[in-house]
């Protein structure tokens, strides 16, 4: 692994990269959670730096001048009201952090961050901004009052909150002088929000404790659900897992809260099998540095969301003319979102996936699903829950069964399902020698499978590069006490532009390296810097490792039997839902 230097952690939340390095960053980061840690431990130092520079700073007519600063709708851009998708953690506070930069958003985090809004005429104005609604439109009320999650949360989270299914709880634990606070709940049967908060002895809020909570929380049992009758509830396929508490999500926000998140549909094979009370137990042995004990318990009741959620049985069944056999189970509406099941029939080492949309009686698309292994710039997705963290298929005599979750749907208008792309996977003859003579005279060496084009050379140092990447000068694995051992390789770079017909997946996924006597070079290692969709082609590009080949062959072969195609508007549409 090629963990990333905290020059070039800092590098990137300046924004000082090149868009290359940037996204090879980023990418590092999607699948690295130890330097997910450092970034949050370095925003958290960041944090605690402007409210030191900040807390005295603030004058009375301070509001006035922000709000004439700003523009008319200041949050447009920090804040999109309906985004594509939701970045993980780390991205949105990273973010977040490069948004400060401009004086707009400095102004906004300046009085967010200290806890409070100093006059009511800027609460109104960073209200209406944060809801980008107008000034003086009123909500409907919550049952609980001041709800955070009703700010905070994902739209669906926060329409259950709004709709009454927010829980105020307000159950706290003290030691060492450090109070840890879990304030509300929002819970149905497909999943569980809980906002919780740490505040030092003055009653201030402290945040960088989660960074090194959460990568504990991997392997001890903090976080706990129980029935009433105190029986430890666990997923079945967490049962005997190593880290039984990694579902949880967590998420950080500049008013010293922080939000904990996971899916409760494993839990239980049927949803009506969800108990009317649910006890979350929290059981905290160290914060940051300090050892201590905090421990409380949650009471959930989940009467009132049992009660709201309705299950319509579909099974509607349809043979593509590509074989694969699907049938459309149940749709299941929920506070906070809504559930789709549906079984595939497979043939033995098939693979097989789909696309689908599900339209209302206008013909807006009110929620939409795409194979996860399609790159986002060409996924068809819709409306879809991204935080419920759990396996989406599950295994069946058959074949399989897919859980897909949507945001909450409109229940009073008919809902029909339209089948959209079929993705199966076909016979491919990729065969690209690589002559390593070529390759070292830095020559490119191009090949060609049914439409898709392929480009190899040797990996070259970006000369135009910000700050340097450890693998520029040599492959580097991360030690245990922290340290890196440079790794012996070969380093390539390669382009994949796809045919129109391929299914937007990665390539590399198939292929198989040799050289000319047959050898078959196991150890390789792909870093994607590079996912683009253009004129119904995808386009990949990035680099590949080959750990421990010390001395060239004369021959590196890439081939490859299989590739994924996209069968489009496969037409098969059926009425899943009628409204009340």
């Amino acid at each position: 692994m090629n963990c990333l230097t905290q020059r070039q952690l800092i590098a990137y939340m300046e924004d000082r990269l090149s868009p290359v390095n940037k996204r090879n960053v980023e990418s590092h980061l999607d699948h690295c959670t130890y330097c997910q840690h450092q970034l949050e431990q370095w925003i958290d130092e960041l944090h605690q730096t402007e409210e030191t520079m900040w807390e005295d700073s603030l004058s009375a007519n301070m509001d006035q001048k922000i709000i004439r600063v700003l523009s008319p709708h200041p949050v447009r851009v920090l804040n999109p009201a309906t985004p594509s998708h939701q970045p993980p953690a780390w991205k949105q506070r990273s973010i977040t952090i490069m948004k400060r930069m401009t004086i707009a958003a400095a102004a906004l985090t300046i009085i967010v961050s200290g806890g409070m809004l100093v006059s009511p005429t800027f609460a109104s104005y960073v209200n209406a901004a944060f809801t980008n609604s107008p000034i003086g439109k009123a909500d409907p009320v919550a049952s609980v009052s001041n709800s955070f999650l009703q700010k905070l949360a994902d739209k669906g989270i926060a329409q259950a909150a709004k709709n009454g299914f927010a829980q105020s709880v307000d159950v706290s634990a003290t030691d060492q002088g450090l109070t840890f606070t879990v304030h509300e709940v929002v819970a149905d049967p497909l999943r569980i929000s809980i906002v919780a908060s740490l505040k030092d002895k003055n009653g201030k809020p402290l945040d960088s404790f989660m960074s090194k909570m959460v990568s504990r929380s991997t392997r001890e049992p903090l976080i706990i659900i129980k029935d009433k009758q105190g029986n430890i509830l666990t997923p079945s396929k967490e049962k005997n897992a190593q880290y039984p508490n990694k579902p949880w999500h967590v998420s950080m926000y500049e008013i010293g809260v922080m939000t904990l998140d996971r899916e409760l549909r494993s839990y239980f094979d049927d949803v009506n099998k969800v108990p009317d009370e649910l006890i979350v137990e929290f059981n905290i042995k160290q914060l940051d540095d300090i050892k201590g004990n905090w421990k409380l318990s949650v009471p959930v009741d989940m009467k009132k969301a049992k009660a709201a959620m309705r299950t319509h049985e579909i099974n509607k069944a349809y043979t593509t003319p590509q074989g694969l056999k699907l049938n459309v189970k149940q749709i299941t509406f929920a506070p906070s979102g809504v559930e789709m099941v549906i079984d595939r029939t497979l043939a033995a080492n098939e693979k097989n996936e789909y696309s689908y949309e599900v339209v209302d009686e206008k013909g807006t698309v009110v929620a939409a699903w795409d194979s996860t292994s399609i790159i986002h710039e060409a996924s068809k997705r819709n409306n879809l829950i991204n935080d419920v963290k759990w396996d989406h298929t599950q295994s069946t005599k058959s074949g399989a069964r897919d859980f897909h979750y949507f945001y909450p749907i409109d229940e009073s208008q008919n809902l029909t399902f339209k089948l959209g792309s079929v993705y199966t996977e076909e016979a491919a003859e990729l065969n690209a020698k690589l002559d390593t003579n070529r390759l070292e005279k830095k020559e490119v060496i191009t090949a060609e499978d049914q439409g898709d084009q392929f480009t190899f050379k040797k990996y070259q140092k970006d000369p135009n590069a910000v700050v340097d990447f450890e693998g520029y000068d040599g492959y580097h694995r991360v030690n245990d006490d922290g340290s890196t051992t440079k790794v012996e390789g070969y380093h390539l770079t390669f382009e994949a532009t796809l045919s129109p017909d391929t299914a937007a997946m990665g390539p590399y996924q198939y292929w198989t390296i040799t050289d000319e006597t047959g050898k078959k070079y196991e150890d390789a290692n792909y870093l994607i810097d590079k996912t683009e969709y253009e004129n119904g082609r995808a386009i990949f590009g990035g680099s590949i490792f080959l750990e421990n080949l010390t001395s060239l062959p004369k021959q590196l072969i890439i081939t490859s039997e299989k590739r994924m195609v996209e069968h489009k508007n496969v037409e098969w549409e059926v009425p899943i839902y009628t409204g009340n």
